[in-house]
């Protein structure tokens, strides 16, 4: 078990990140909106408002992903999908991943079938 820790700061790739992890079997995720140290303290603590010659003018938020991740193939399929996308891009900085070992892991609810799980993930993303 595991947990994959993802920093996007390049957002024009998330939507396919995510359709990718989708299609092997990641149907799960919090993404969370986050912000770079550099771009924070150079907007907010006056005495570094010089950096923001590197940070850029305005203050620019990544995305954080966490996903818990049962399966070490899936694992190296998510990482794999992600450095591929990340290299098609020809950007720098484009982000971060690491991964966590989990200890536990557990679905909070009633068990379910698959077959109602599948049916409770569409009407999440709204297909009926």
């Amino acid at each position: 078990m595991y947990l994959l820790i993802v920093v996007i700061n390049d957002e024009d790739i998330l939507e396919d990140l995510i359709t990718g992890w989708l299609d092997i079997g990641i149907t799960g995720a919090t993404v969370m909106e986050s912000t770079d140290l550099l771009q924070l303290i150079s907007h907010h603590i006056p005495i570094f408002a010089g950096f923001r010659s590197f940070a850029g003018t305005g203050i620019r938020h990544n995305k954080t992903l966490l996903i818990g991740i049962e399966k070490k193939q899936i694992l190296d399929n998510a990482i794999e999908f992600l450095e591929s996308i990340c290299r098609k891009n020809y950007k720098l900085s484009q982000g971060v991943y690491f991964v966590v070992p989990l200890l536990k892991f557990g679905r909070l609810g009633p068990e379910i079938s698959a077959s109602e799980l599948q049916n409770h993930l569409g009407k999440k993303i709204g297909h009926s």
